[in-house]
């Protein structure tokens, strides 16, 4: 099997792993599938969807990125967090739709978080020197992002922030980015051991061919 055929096993394999383990985990940190897709009662009654959009939202674009990054598909990068913020700003905006708001007010703080979502792949989760250390970094410094981006939005909006958001988006954040750069890691894995499979096979058919080879040219001598 050629790189342009594994490619798209590739793009399966690091888009599903990290979102049914992001799954899993959304099913620990509420205690039960119904806490982790639906609203809490207390929540309000404007609300519609539970925490499973905002993790699997995340995880998508996430899991995107990386994927694009290991491809070499450079800038592409940037098409994929530009789009899907765009489409996450309208999203945001058609549930918020009883109050009235521009999508810049969603599109600005999407943008930066996935900048430097992007930032933290390149220069620490993907960083060969920094790979034992890597997921406790990634899930510090994403957390430390999403509670940025909330902080942003919230200033934007003008939303009244309450004493302990930053400690719940920080811990929140941290609920959430473990999980998904345990499912990188997993995907990792995975292709890891595909290539080396697929490597290992191309060599033992190379093998009989090159044999023939020489037991041919011994005839002819």
């Amino acid at each position: 099997m050629n790189e342009s055929k594994l490619t798209p096993l590739k793009f399966f394999i690091t888009l599903f792993i990290p979102l049914i383990i992001v799954t899993f985990g959304g099913f620990i940190v509420y205690q039960s599938p119904s806490a982790f897709f639906y609203p809490a009662q207390s929540q309000s009654v404007t609300e519609s969807n539970g925490p499973a959009v905002i993790y699997y939202a995340l995880t998508f674009v996430i899991s995107l990125m990386y994927f694009l990054m290991k491809q070499q598909y450079r800038m592409y990068e940037f098409v994929a967090l530009g789009v899907m913020s765009l489409i996450y700003s309208l999203s945001l905006k058609r549930m918020t739709a009883f109050v009235f708001r521009p999508i810049h007010l969603y599109l600005v703080p999407l943008l930066v978080f996935f900048l430097l979502i992007w930032a933290i792949l390149k220069y620490i989760f993907i960083n060969q020197y920094l790979r034992h250390a890597r997921l406790i970094l990634f899930t510090l410094t994403s957390s430390a992002a999403f509670t940025f981006a909330f902080w942003l939005q919230y200033t934007m909006v003008g939303l009244k922030m309450e004493e302990s958001f930053f400690q719940n988006r920080f811990f929140s954040g941290i609920m959430l980015f473990v999980f998904v750069g345990f499912g990188l890691s997993v995907t990792e894995f995975f292709i890891s051991r595909i290539e080396q499979y697929l490597l290992d096979k191309q060599k033992l058919n190379q093998v009989p061919a090159a044999k023939r080879t020489t037991d041919d040219e011994d005839e002819d001598n």
